[in-house]
Formats: C-alpha cells, structure tokens, sequence
C-alpha cells in the first residue's frame, strides 16, 4: 500500500540527548563524563512533542551534564534556525520536583534534548582532553589501538 519512509538527508543530526550518553572510554580514563562541547555548526530543528516521553526520559538524564553541555552550546555562533526558537531555551538550575507534571518545564526539556542538534564539532574527554570529532551530526568515538 504505502510507500517506504525515508528519512531526509541530514536529519539525523546528533542531539543533546545523545551527548548525555556518550562518555570517553579511553584506556585509563576514570571520569570521562560528561564530555565537553565545541561546537561550530549547530542547528534548531523542531521535533513532535510528545509529554509521556519527554517525562519517562527525565529519570535516564544526567540532569547537571544536561545544564553544562546547554550552556557550552549557547555561544555558539552558526546556530541554524535558532530564530525560530524566539529566545535560546533555559531549564531551572534543578529538577523541578513536579517536573512530571510541570509542562512548561518538560516543551523546554524537549526542546532542549531533542530539537539542538550539534552538526561540527569536538567533543572532548574532561579528564585526557581526548577529542572526537564530530561531523554531519555524527560523533566519531572510535579509539586508536593504544588507547583500548
């Protein structure tokens, strides 16, 4: 019946959800989370809002890495389609404790992990100041062989 779905070129860019699950793990390293960001290119690309989600995604969230890796990518200065966005998102300094229910809170936590896409870039090991590249949104982690 239908036609199969293909994704658009390009969207499947590295969000900051992604960045909360990436650790270094470099032979050696013991605190290689969260990864530092540099960004060069980023890009705003609005996703489907889903509450029940976004809400069943908080508890995987390292929250404090979620605020530092916000604020790295904040001065970024090729940011695409940020305009749209009115002002650049912000999240409380901690958890809401109603953040199940607290929708205002979860449009900015879903914006946040989901629509700020690092598309060039480094991310780099806080304790070795590894780097791993990233281009096209897709983070290279990969180790050379002395490093495993």
């Amino acid at each position: 019946p239908g036609s199969p779905r293909t994704v658009a070129s390009g969207s499947a860019h590295m969000k900051l959800l992604t960045h909360n699950l990436l650790k270094c793990n470099k032979k050696g390293v013991t605190n290689g989370f969260p990864l530092i960001i540099r960004a060069v290119t980023m890009k705003y690309e609005e996703t489907p809002y889903e509450q029940s989600f976004v809400s069943a995604m908080v508890p995987k969230l390292e929250y404090d890495a979620l605020l530092k890796a916000l604020g790295e990518i904040r001065d970024c200065s090729n940011f695409e389609g940020i305009e749209k966005l009115g002002k650049f998102p912000t999240l409380p300094l901690a958890l809401p404790p109603d953040h199940e229910k607290n929708e205002e809170f979860l449009k900015q936590l879903h914006t946040v992990l989901f629509d700020l896409n690092l598309i060039e870039g480094q991310l780099v090991c806080p304790e070795s100041g590894r780097v791993f590249p990233v281009n096209d949104g897709i983070p290279n982690m990969l180790l050379n062989d002395d490093e495993v």
